[in-house]
């Protein structure tokens, strides 16, 4: 059961209490020094009766402001004129001294209400059990109570919490960039469930815009004036910069009449890696080309809160260079055959080194047979997991395996995970970006001029910003003999998607003529017959964002899109195949050369070079 998080709350977030110190409710900073807060919250702090006029100008309010690991007291007053008895808030002006950081507001319910959806917030509040505060997840449902505007808060149930007096005038936060859109003003009376466990669990939220002072504060103008920008730009005009917003997702097919449409449809996606929100990508883009007013783009991601927008990935985002990946690991795992009885099961020995920020670190090497290779892999896992953990690294964990020929073809990614209450958990692919190397092509006499091409090609891809991809037909073997290996052949080639499942009588000479050809990628649908490799061949074609051409960007990510395609849209349902059966070999040059630098590949014989 998820439990409430007993913490100092952040410093906008206040404490109203009695002159004896016991908390009355609680209370938002905002900025002019002033705190919002309930009028029955004042009341209840001044022991005055319920009424509709303010507290006399000589009545002192105390506010306990969160101050590192305790509450700092202040005197406050009510400021008459913001009394609204009605709608039950008012503002208080807080006595002469620190300033502290005041809350950013922001206005939702339009936004919630249209959406027709349940919208994840955190709500701090002041229970008698704990003085000091506790923080909950809950949700805004959508209208509720009996006054225009004002929206019900449910307490996710997970949490052993109700709704109390303690809570009333504490902040709903917006959990999406740190925004206060509303203050509780009270709890419903609910019934309970038949483990008497439901009641209290369901409160109202007075919105931000319904409080006239704070009209000044909710209005967000640099929104708006995108929003008058965008509205006047055709879709068409975005194209580009909403390919780029987007590069990191699987594509999606989309309908938009103007900029502005893409520019809300964006704000509900997840941040790219590096943090920047999709939206901001599109209008950084959209202003690098000085297609419409750059300047009040800009002051748009400039406005938004660093929490929001982190400011060294808009830096570089501006400076036109390439966004910085994240920072992560890499457990690489080699496979090599072990020469042995020919009439015995084939022995491999297997090398296997953990990349991180701490440098290289080489394990100890093992032998395996073929069937012994998937619980060997597994375990590899769990201990880079344990040492990362160890080390309190924060580093996401890359896959990369580097097979000989037969072993290529093993569906690495639908292998289960072990886990420590059911035994087995979730698939490899769901877990993990893969990425496959074939051990003779980087390793073995005789595959110079392979090497070679890759090089070529890879370079090409780089100086060009794209390469070609080429699409095997589903069809009989014929088509992977020398028709096929001449065709691999043509320039500009970079990802080469077999017709048929490598480890089939037709696709096994596809995978070696594609191997042989030199080039940098191949994929393709194990197990899968003709009509589900169809299907597959769709779906890599969406990638593909003008007709054959595949970019650099997608090419180099195609492992990690391939990844959070699995996790977030691909179903077999849906694509009538699982999207856990493609296999994907990239030889990713940037990364091979690094590869040869801390010595986990090195030069094959004869005269190679990857420099």
């Amino acid at each position: 059961m998820a439990s409430p998080s007993p913490a100092l709350p952040p410093t906008w977030q206040v404490r109203i209490t009695a002159p004896d110190g016991s908390v009355a409710g609680g209370g938002v900073l905002i900025p002019g020094n002033q705190v919002l807060t309930c009028v029955h919250v004042v009341n209840t702090a001044l022991r005055r009766d319920r009424g509709s006029h303010p507290p006399e100008p000589e009545d002192m309010v105390y506010v306990d402001l969160p101050h590192h690991v305790r509450h700092q007291r202040r005197g406050a007053r009510v400021i008459e004129a913001t009394w609204n008895a009605e709608r039950d808030t008012t503002l208080l002006r807080l006595d002469a001294g620190p300033q502290y950081a005041p809350a950013r507001l922001s206005s939702r319910t339009p936004e919630i209400i249209a959406s027709r959806q349940p919208y994840p917030v955190r709500v701090q509040g002041y229970p008698r059990s704990n003085t000091d505060g506790l923080s909950v997840a809950a949700w805004v449902i959508g209208p509720g109570g009996n006054l225009p505007q004002r929206a019900q808060v449910d307490i996710d149930p997970r949490h052993p919490v109700r709704f109390e007096p303690g809570f009333s005038g504490c902040g709903v936060l917006d959990t999406r960039d740190g925004s206060v859109i509303g203050i509780l003003t009270s709890m419903l009376e609910d019934t309970s469930d038949s483990s008497g466990q439901l009641s209290g669990r369901i409160g109202l939220m007075e919105p931000v815009e319904m409080v006239e002072p704070l009209s000044a504060h909710t209005t967000d103008t640099e929104l708006e004036e995108v929003r008058r920008v965008l509205s006047d730009m055709l879709f068409e005009a975005a194209w580009e910069a909403f390919g780029a917003a987007t590069r990191h997702r699987p594509t999606e097919r989309v309908e938009f009449g103007s900029a502005w449409e893409a520019f809300a449809y964006l704000r509900d996606l997840t941040p790219r890696p590096d943090g920047l929100p999709c939206e901001i990508v599109f209008i950084e883009e959209i202003a690098r080309k000085e297609v419409v007013s750059p300047r009040a783009l800009r002051a748009y991601s400039d406005s938004r809160h660093p929490s929001e927008v982190p400011r060294q990935p808009l830096a570089r985002l501006r400076e036109a260079g390439a966004p910085e990946s994240p920072e992560t690991a890499a457990l690489v795992v080699s496979a090599e055959p072990v020469p042995g009885d020919p009439d015995a099961p084939e022995g491999y020995l297997v090398s296997h080194w953990l990349r991180e920020g701490h440098g290289t670190t080489k394990g100890t090497p093992f032998r395996t047979s073929e069937n012994g290779l998937r619980d060997a892999v597994l375990r590899l896992i769990d201990q880079s997991e344990e040492r990362l953990h160890a080390r309190e690294s924060a580093a996401d964990l890359r896959l990369e395996f580097i097979l000989p020929f037969p072993l290529l073809a093993r569906p690495v990614a639908q292998w289960r995970l072990s886990a420590p209450m059911s035994g087995e958990g979730e698939r490899v692919g769901a877990s993990y970006e893969i990425v496959l190397h074939a051990h003779e092509r980087l390793n073995e006499p005789g595959w110079e001029r392979a090497r070679r091409k890759i090089q070529h090609r890879w370079r090409e891809l780089t100086e060009n910003g794209e390469g070609r991809l080429y699409l095997v037909p589903p069809g009989p073997a014929a088509e992977a003999g020398t028709l096929l290996r001449d065709h691999l052949a043509g320039p500009g080639i970079v990802l080469c998607v077999l017709g048929a499942a490598a480890e089939l009588d037709d696709g096994t000479p596809q995978l070696a003529a594609a191997l042989q050809a030199g080039l940098p990628g191949i994929a393709w649908l194990h197990g899968g017959d003709r009509s589900q490799t169809r299907r597959f061949h769709e779906w890599i074609s969406g990638i593909a964002r003008s007709g054959d051409r595949i970019c650099f960007e997608d090419m180099a990510s195609l492992p990690r899109l391939l990844r959070e395609w699995r996790t977030q849209n691909g179903q077999t349902a849906s694509e009538g195949y699982d999207p856990y059966d493609i296999i994907v070999l990239l030889d990713n040059m940037d990364q091979i050369r690094d590869l040869h630098q801390v010595g986990i590949l090195t030069s094959p014989k004869k005269t190679d070079s990857y420099d």
